[in-house]
């Protein structure tokens, strides 16, 4: 990290919750003063290693847009999260209470990801039936091709999920033996997210009856541990007929 990279986040650090305690004059000497410190210092190579959230506070501050910026703090420590479009196979955020942001301040095609929940578990003769939800974090899209990606390090099984009301589901063939952890990947509007899959789950989610051989864990992600079964040696004709 630059020394000026370092020095423009600290400035941009302080315009947090504590920003939103103080009395609404002091908000206005902070931008003002933030306004004069941040001049010469935010480069175009410079908002580029910005996050969006620092990016769009700076615009802010340069701006003097003293609403706008507390009702982006506001948002942000609220958990709520504006929209966004796809254009050229780029992600841009969409603020309607900030006019003219420069395109580049509001493209967070590196940051985006993926929105997922497990909802379900169940066994369907020797598949594994799972139900989720999943999608491209803040864009809307009518048409979703999820994925479930299983692998082991060497090798990778792809499930296309169907879409359902709800979400989706999908029926997964046992691997032979191994560990396979589970991902799952979201394709919409020509932008494709993958993302560890099972960290989050729905409260009703239940984990199902274990088999013989099959462990499901719950870590960073679904693993599906399968030990190899021996199968059962068959015994002579001679031996059935002592055990009688």
């Amino acid at each position: 990290m630059t020394p000026t990279l370092s020095i423009t986040r600290e400035i941009l650090r302080v315009y947090d919750q504590r920003f939103l305690e103080v009395d609404r004059p002091v908000r206005r000497q902070l931008v003002s003063s933030g306004k004069g410190m941040l001049g010469g210092l935010l480069t175009e190579a410079v908002r580029l290693e910005l996050p969006e959230s620092a990016r769009l506070r700076a615009f802010c501050i340069e701006n003097e847009l003293f609403d706008e910026l507390e009702r982006l703090i506001a948002d942000e420590i609220a958990g709520h999260r504006e929209g966004a479009v796809v254009v050229g196979g780029r992600v841009y955020a969409v603020y309607p209470y900030l006019r003219g942001v420069p395109r580049q301040d509001a493209d967070i095609t590196a940051e985006v990801g993926v929105d997922h929940l497990l909802t379900a578990l169940s066994w369907e003769k020797d598949l594994l039936r799972i139900r989720g939800q999943a999608a491209i974090a803040r864009v809307q899209a009518r048409e979703t091709v999820i994925e479930l990606i299983l692998g082991d390090g060497t090798a990778e099984l792809r499930v296309v999920a169907e879409n359902t009301e709800t979400g989706f589901e999908a029926l997964v063939p046992l691997p032979e033996s191994g560990t396979w952890t589970v991902q799952v990947s979201v394709r919409a509007l020509g932008v494709t997210r993958i993302a560890p899959f099972g960290s989050v789950r729905a409260e009703s989610f239940k984990v199902p009856k274990q088999r013989e051989g099959v462990d499901l864990l719950f870590a960073e992600d679904l693993v599906i541990t399968r030990a190899h079964l021996t199968p059962p040696k068959r015994r002579s004709l001679f031996s059935r007929l002592l055990r009688r």
